[in-house]
């Protein structure tokens, strides 16, 4: 069986299990305070070249997307994210549960735009409503779309000309940007929103995200909030060490996003060589392609893959693939098909 569920299906990258033996006859201090973290936040600092953001090391995409959004946020506040955004179809209601309301816009392959956002605004403003405060978007999209420079300029451009704040889910961030449709590179992302986040779970950590808070207003009391919200580790040495390893070079952040990409560049081109028809355009690690019920049950015999929705008499099947998809991976399967 070929595997293309997701892109957290392993343990993680050798460097990385390597690095944690390494370390295990260390004594290190607890929540962070370590000499790992210390060091990783340094490197993630160099790559952004940015010495005045401060990172928190978290456990995984949902306590990101938590923290990330609740901060800086009163009880009347709301967030703005497009209704296949992954904080209101996957995360069972965890922003609804800090007190915040997510107003959903419906959003042409998962992505918000400025007009999108002019738009959903115009709805607001009497007592009734909630005051929109932040916009969420991911980059990857949920159906792996990838933003452009000029888009997420927009987007910030909206969000400041309307007292708001932009934070950008980076579980696939990596992802993005080792795709051709980037026009930007790792070190513009600390000009194009107030906080995001540096996703490792899908990017061959073991577990964890680094959340970077660019924003001087959202930098106050927020490990207070980690630890009020349960999502500061104990053993935070252990997310050091990860993210110390994944930023050792200037480009081992994206080295194995850039490799999945390729592989799924491959994949992409294969199925519509053979005739099937992708859902959405290909752009990054994660495919979308059309098949019937009959074709389903066939692929379902050969390989592991996520059935994501229907369009029509359709199937909408997702394949994702990881720094450790190979290319005998992607021509066994297509070779099967």
């Amino acid at each position: 069986m070929y595997f293309f569920v997701n892109d957290y299906n392993d343990i993680g990258t050798d460097e990385i299990l390597d690095a944690l033996v390494a370390a295990k006859d260390e004594y290190n201090v607890g929540y962070g305070f370590d000499n790992h973290s210390n060091r990783a936040r340094t490197l993630i600092k160099k790559a952004l070249t940015n010495d005045n953001v401060d990172i928190h090391f978290v456990p995984g995409g949902t306590p990101a997307n938590v923290l990330g959004l609740a901060c800086g946020m009163r009880q009347e506040n709301s967030v703005l994210a497009p209704i296949s955004g992954h904080i209101e179809g996957h995360e069972a209601g965890s922003i609804e549960a800090t007190g915040i309301k997510i107003e959903t816009i419906l959003a042409p392959n998962g992505k918000l735009s400025r007009a999108l956002l002019e738009e959903k605004i115009s709805q607001f403003g009497p007592e009734y409503t909630t005051v929109p405060k932040k916009v969420y978007i991911s980059n990857t999209t949920e159906l792996g779309e990838v933003y452009t420079k000029k888009e997420l300029e927009d987007i910030y451009d909206f969000c400041k000309s309307n007292d708001m704040y932009l934070f950008i889910d980076g579980a696939r961030l990596a992802h993005a940007l080792a795709s051709e449709k980037a026009d930007y590179d790792l070190t513009d992302i600390c000009n194009l929103c107030d906080i995001f986040y540096l996703g490792g779970t899908k990017n061959g950590l073991m577990l964890g995200e680094a959340i970077v808070i660019v924003n001087e207003d959202l930098k106050k009391n927020f490990i207070n909030l980690q630890k009020q919200k349960g999502y500061i580790l104990a053993k935070s040495f252990a997310l050091g060490i990860m993210f110390e390893t994944l930023f050792k070079d200037s480009d081992s952040y994206t080295k194995g996003a850039r490799h999945a990409y390729e592989m799924a560049k491959k994949l992409a081109e294969g199925f519509e060589a053979k005739g099937y028809e992708l859902a959405y355009p290909f752009e990054s690690n994660q495919v979308f392609v059309k098949i019937d019920d009959e074709t389903l049950t066939k692929w379902e015999n050969l390989a592991a893959f996520e059935i994501s929705g229907r369009d029509n008499d359709m199937n909408i099947v997702r394949f994702v693939t990881t720094y450790r998809t190979s290319t005998s991976d992607i021509d066994g399967f297509l070779a099967a098909i």
